[in-house]
C-alpha cells in the first residue's frame, strides 16, 4: 500500500511466510529533501528499483531528490518527531539533538541546547491537550445531566 502527501510517501510491505498473509512487514518513509523531486510517475522502472532499495542505515540513503530517514516494523509503536525538516524517532531524539539552539529571529545562539527546547515545547503541548480533554469530558457530562 502506498500513500503519497506533501513531500511524503509511505509504503508498506507485508511478506506471505508460508501462504499465510502476514501483517508484520515494514513501513519506510519516504521524504523529499529538496523542493524539486522527481515524481514518481516520471521515473522509470529501474529508478523506482533503486529507490525501494534505499536503506536509513546505508551510507547513502537519498535518490533523486527522495530520502531514506527511517523504516520501522509493523507491530511496534514508535512516537516520531519531525524537527527542523528532520524525521526522528523519540528514542533517539536526545542523542540527535545534541547542539546548542540557534534563534533564527535573534540570529544567535541560545544558552538551550535543541533537545531543551523541544522536550518544553512537547510537555507544554501535552499539558494543553489534556486541559482540552478534560474540558470536553466535563462538557459532556453536563450536557447529559441536563
Amino acid at each position: 500500500m502506498e500513500q503519497e502527501g506533501e513531500g511524503i510517501l509511505i509504503i508498506r510491505t507485508f511478506k506471505n511466510v508460508d501462504g499465510f498473509p502476514n501483517r508484520m512487514g515494514t513501513t519506510t518513509v519516504y521524504l523529499t529533501h529538496n523542493d524539486f523531486p522527481r515524481s514518481l510517475s516520471s521515473m522509470s522502472k529501474g529508478e523506482l528499483e533503486v529507490l525501494s532499495k534505499l536503506s536509513p542505515y546505508g551510507k547513502d540513503n537519498s535518490y533523486l531528490g527522495w530520502k531514506v530517514p527511517l523504516e520501522l516494523h509493523n507491530g511496534n509503536v514508535y512516537a516520531l518527531v519531525f524537527w527542523k525538516g528532520a524525521l526522528l524517532k523519540l528514542e533517539d531524539v536526545p542523542q540527535r539533538l545534541n547542539k546548542k539552539y540557534y534563534d533564527k529571529y535573534r540570529g544567535k545562539y541560545r544558552q538551550e541546547y535543541e533537545w531543551t527546547i523541544l522536550k518544553k515545547y512537547i510537555l507544554r503541548e501535552i499539558e494543553y491537550l489534556d486541559k482540552k480533554f478534560k474540558r470536553e469530558l466535563r462538557n459532556k457530562k453536563e450536557g447529559e445531566q441536563s
